[in-house]
């Protein structure tokens, strides 16, 4: 995969993720979206979605668990309508 194609299908599933996340959120020419999965010190996944302007974070959410499972669920379909 070419990294501009690469980066804009990412750029399109932090954009998802967040409005999923943060519906209310109403992207402004300033903002950008940060989406990480990693796992605790105990070995149990998660994933944090933010937003930012500029470089302050105006939202930010922690999934874990069964809202883990949910959340990417959620993502995923929407991503592939």
């Amino acid at each position: 995969m070419d990294a501009p194609g690469e980066e804009r299908w990412l750029g399109t599933l932090r954009g998802h993720a967040a409005r999923l996340a943060f519906p209310e959120w109403m992207p402004g020419p300033d903002d950008w979206t940060d989406l990480f999965t990693g796992f605790t010190d105990a070995g149990a996944p998660y994933t944090e979605v933010s937003v930012y302007r500029d470089h302050e974070r105006i939202h930010h959410r922690v999934y874990r668990g069964g809202d883990l499972t949910a959340f990417w669920s959620r993502l995923l379909d929407e991503v592939a309508e």
